[in-house]
This record gives C-alpha cells, sequence and structure tokens, in this order.
C-alpha cells in the first residue's frame, strides 16, 4: 500500500447523469457507517481479458436529498486483487476512477487464469474536498471473495474480449530451422494504446521478470526459458529449436500493478531433420512422478489439489528437494493442441511442501481433454524435469 495516491473525485456535479442500478443481490460489506456494495458484470468475470468492477460507497448514518444513504462523492480508493491461495502471484493494484455517478467507482482488472481470489478495496480520506461533502475521516477496508471463470466454465460467455496486453515475438532470422541459434526478441504490448506502446516496468514473480515456454504442437518438445530485460520493454533469448513443425510460445509476466499475466503465440520452425543435440535430456537421476488426483479425477474450470509424489529410480521418496525459482517445484501443464497453458504452483498455505517428495500443486484446467505436463524441480543444485499425464473433464450436472 505504500505508493503515491492519487486523488480521485467522482463528479458530484453531474447532475443529468443517470443513476448507477445495482443488482438487487449485490455483494455488500460494512465498515462502520459505510456500506460497499458491489457491482459484477452481468456475464461473470473471466480470465484473460480486461474486466470492469464497478462499486458503491454510501454513508448510512446520512441521508441523501432525494433519500437513501448519502454517496461518498470524495474518497480515494484503492482497489487490490490477489489470489489467497498463491501469495506469491503477482497483485492487481489499480487506483479506482469516480464512474460520473456520486458514490460510484470502477476499477480495470484482468486475471491470468480462473479461480478464487480476492477484491480488497481501501478508502481513504482524500485530501481535499467542498466544505459539507461528506467523507472519510479514517482509512477503512472492506474484502469481497471473486469467482473468476475460465473461457469454457460458464454457459453465460459473452463473445467479445478486451485484452489488455498483448505479446509481440520476433525472430532472427525471420524464417528459424531446426537445431540452429535463433534470437527472439520479445515485446509485451499495451493492447489499448493507439500504438501498441511496449510495457517498460515489471514485477518480479518466482525470482524473475520474465517465464518464457516454448512446446511444440505435438507436446513432444517443452523447454522453460528466462529472457534477458535488453532495454526498455525488450527482452531477448537465444534458442534452439529441435524439430521443425509449429511452436507455441507461452509468456508469463507481470506489468507492474496489473498482476500476472499469461500471454501466447506462435511460431513456425523449417528445417528437415531435427538436431539430436538440442533436446533437454528429462529426469538424468531417475527420479519419478506420480500425480495424486482429488476423488472423481480432476474437474474443468475448478482449482483442486495435485499432490507430485516423487521417488527415485529404487522407487524410495526424494527428499533432496531444494526451492527453485521461490517455490519448491513448478507444473506446467498444456492441453492437446497446444491452445491451452496452465501454470501451477505448489499451495503455499500447506507446510512442510516438499517432505519426503510431496507437493501439493493448486491446479486448474480451463477445458476438458488429454493434458501433457512437465514437473521441474531442483535436487543437489540441478534442474530436473519430468513429464506426467492427466485428463480434465466436465464436471456432472450438479456436481
Amino acid at each position: 500500500m505504500n505508493r503515491t495516491l492519487v486523488l480521485l473525485l467522482a463528479a458530484a456535479t453531474l447532475g443529468t447523469a443517470r443513476p448507477a442500478v445495482l443488482a438487487e443481490e449485490a455483494p455488500r460489506a460494512r465498515a462502520g457507517p459505510y456500506e460497499v456494495s458491489l457491482r459484477l458484470p452481468p456475464a461473470g468475470l473471466y480470465a484473460g481479458e480486461e474486466m470492469e468492477i464497478e462499486f458503491r460507497v454510501d454513508r448510512t448514518d446520512k441521508t441523501a436529498p432525494g433519500g437513501g444513504p448519502a454517496p461518498l462523492t470524495w474518497a480515494r480508493v484503492e482497489g487490490v486483487v490477489d489470489m489467497p491461495s498463491m501469495p506469491s502471484m503477482a497483485r492487481f493494484d489499480e487506483i479506482a476512477h469516480g464512474e460520473g455517478v456520486p458514490g460510484v467507482y470502477g476499477i480495470h482488472p484482468s486475471f491470468p487464469h480462473g479461480g478464487d481470489y480476492r477484491l480488497c478495496l481501501t478508502i481513504l480520506p482524500p485530501e481535499v474536498q467542498p466544505i459539507g461533502d461528506p467523507r472519510p475521516t479514517q482509512a477503512f477496508t472492506v474484502e469481497f471473495p471473486l469467482t473468476v471463470y475460465d473461457g469454457t466454465s460458464s454457459p453465460t460467455r459473452e463473445a467479445a474480449k478486451v485484452r489488455p496486453f498483448t505479446l509481440d515475438v520476433l525472430a532472427t532470422p525471420r524464417h528459424p530451422a531446426a537445431g540452429e541459434s535463433v534470437d527472439l526478441e520479445i515485446r509485451i504490448r499495451l493492447a489499448g494504446s493507439f500504438d501498441l506502446r511496449e510495457v517498460v516496468d515489471f514485477e518480479v514473480q518466482h525470482e524473475k521478470l520474465m517465464h518464457l515456454f516454448v512446446v511444440s504442437e505435438d507436446l513432444a518438445e517443452f523447454s522453460h526459458e528466462h529472457p534477458e530485460l535488453e532495454g526498455p520493454g525488450v527482452f531477448r533469448l537465444s534458442h534452439r529449436f529441435a524439430r521443425p513443425g509449429r511452436y507455441r510460445i507461452f509468456v508469463d509476466v507481470a506489468p507492474r500493478g496489473a498482476g500476472g499475466q499469461v500471454l501466447a503465440t506462435s511460431i513456425v520452425v523449417g528445417g528437415a531433420a531435427p538436431a539430436p543435440s538440442a533436446a533437454p535430456a528429462l529426469a538424468p537421476s531417475g527420479t519419478r512422478v506420480a500425480l495424486e488426483l482429488p476423488e472423481g479425477g480432476v474437474p474443468v474450470g475448478r482449482t483442486v489439489t495435485v499432490t507430485a509424489i516423487l521417488t527415485d529410480a529404487k522407487g524410495r521418496p526424494v527428499r533432496d528437494l531444494e526451492p527453485w525459482l521461490g517455490a519448491m517445484g513448478h507444473l506446467l501443464l498444456v492441453s492437446q493442441g497446444a491452445d491451452t497453458f496452465a501454470h501451477a504452483h505448489p499451495d503455499d498455505r500447506e507446510r512442510g511442501v516438499g517432505k519426503d517428495g510431496r507437493i501439493p500443486f493448486l491446479v486448474r484446467l480451463p477445458k476438458p481433454g488429454s493434458y501433457r505436463g512437465w514437473l521441474q524441480v531442483q535436487r543437489k543444485g540441478k534442474i530436473e524435469t519430468v513429464e506426467v499425464a492427466l485428463e480434465a473433464a466436465r464436471p456432472a450436472p450438479g456436481g
């Protein structure tokens, strides 16, 4: 919260503005004499696009001229969205803007994936305000749980999408070939800007500014890389593609204040023969992984715990796991066709993660079907990658 907060003024003088209509069952929270009513999009909140959340702040101990509680027209409001089950995930942080209706404010968060989030609204006293207008004299915070859907987890899907960021990857040479070194220039752009300008300020998440994943369309090739920031908004990576074909590039990055973002694009690699030395070795020490699934399997569109149980070549529990990139393990899951990506992290709420080779991951898969995954851990200073597989199924009606 130690940021310079911009004074936001609700336009109380706009007498011709149409009042916001809050849903009858709108979520509400009280703090002293103040009541905050949340107004969510009618179709719900969805991952991968910019959403709008409005809220109204009223003084229940004062009456508006037309009756009812008096709207709080002068305040500074900071909105923070995080995921309680993943404290290490970058949070969304924005100063709310007035919506032109007394007491109504709004923020525009985006979510990297579906799941259960939390919205914290901190209302602070303004620095200036007209004499006699209601205002908070002390800061107060209210919280609301938020459910965010994946693309296939709700029947009330809206067709239009507003994506706040886009991924731009430029390969040199322009037509890369398998086995040859390719220079990848990566830029994250503001989709809503006139000139698609680059994002230049990023937050570190899991010890890196950017996590980049290269996955072949047939899921036979996988690589987890960390491009270097070489200039304002410009990341660069030298990479060798093992085989010709179409590859998907997924980028996990956190523009400052916007929370984590997962962006994707494709690249076609030519050439006739694979380069034998380019493919990374998987689990050279013989590490094995079994996945312990919840009863009934993994339902699509729900966050469940999938526990990875690691054993050595002799079937003994792995007891030498070391933290890597801020966690005891990373689980990457990609659907058949490589069009859907999920980056699962250990459940930070549990104690003893990694003990005796057990790592509970919070997994949410947005579409049904088969997934291939790669579990990455560190043992004795070396990174090991082990392939896994699982299925995601639609939950039974009413389930």
